[in-house]
């Protein structure tokens, strides 16, 4: 991999910094942020391509990309999408029991009247982490759509992005309802549409516990996933998977 790749969101600076392929605050919430070699028995494990590798701590490069955004796309650009993140993750731990009961969130809920901006910032959180997951694989280029909504920060825009969030229950019945230490991506698997031989479709999940989100670029979403989202609704409802 060259280690001097341009950011892919500016594509002007050099890409020196890598941004987390699991996120270091989901990390450091189910985990802590010292060394986790002092858990022992319960240090937790990463799991890729058939290999095990016990996390020494939530910066372990293990669960970094390759070198992928300048220091400004990463860090000033994208401050408003993380805290949008983090107070989303926040809001879902702390009322799980009333997500599983009525499944649906309220975003006016977790942001109050400034809701319509602050789901607009989770969303471009989100199509960061998927631009960052297409950038990692040197056979693949971030869409054009993806592209422009971060570096231009747009408020309105339209992508071939859609994302669902679903219940799994049967990590629910594996793990139970509070396993929300356990965190992870899915594989990402590709679809060449056949009208443009130069255009893929993309699809995967991240999850925290039992809640997954799910991302689908210009494919079809599977229809019990969940309604699809992208930043225009106030109620989102949930699926499963």
């Amino acid at each position: 991999m060259n280690d001097h790749r341009l950011c892919w969101i500016c594509e002007e600076n050099v890409a020196d910094t890598s941004e987390h392929a699991l996120k270091k605050s989901d990390i450091v919430r189910a985990y802590g942020k010292g060394s986790y070699h002092n858990l022992k028995g319960k240090q937790p494990i990463h799991f890729k391509n058939g290999k095990e590798t016990k996390l020494q701590g939530a910066n372990s490069d293990v669960i970094k990309n390759p070198k992928d955004l300048c220091k400004q796309c990463n860090n000033t650009l994208s401050q408003p999408y993380y805290r949008a993140y983090d107070k989303f993750i926040e809001y879902v731990l702390k009322n799980s029991e009333l997500i599983l009961e009525r499944r649906f969130i309220d975003f006016e809920e977790i942001y109050g009247d400034d809701f319509p901006t602050q789901q607009t910032n989770l969303f471009k959180y989100f199509i960061k982490s998927f631009g960052c997951r297409i950038y990692a694989n040197p056979d693949f280029n971030v869409p054009r759509d993806v592209i422009s909504i971060i570096r231009n920060d747009l408020t309105h825009f339209s992508t071939g992005l859609k994302i669902t969030i679903s219940i799994n229950n049967e990590v629910i019945n594996n793990l139970g309802k509070d396993c929300f230490h356990f965190i992870g991506k899915t594989e990402m698997p590709y679809y060449n549409l056949g009208d443009c031989p130069n255009e893929f479709g993309f699809s995967f999940r991240e999850h925290i516990g039992w809640f997954f989100i799910n991302y689908y670029y210009l494919i079809d979403i599977e229809p019990r996933s969940g309604v699809e989202w992208i930043a225009d609704r106030k109620v989102l409802f949930i699926g499963e998977i």
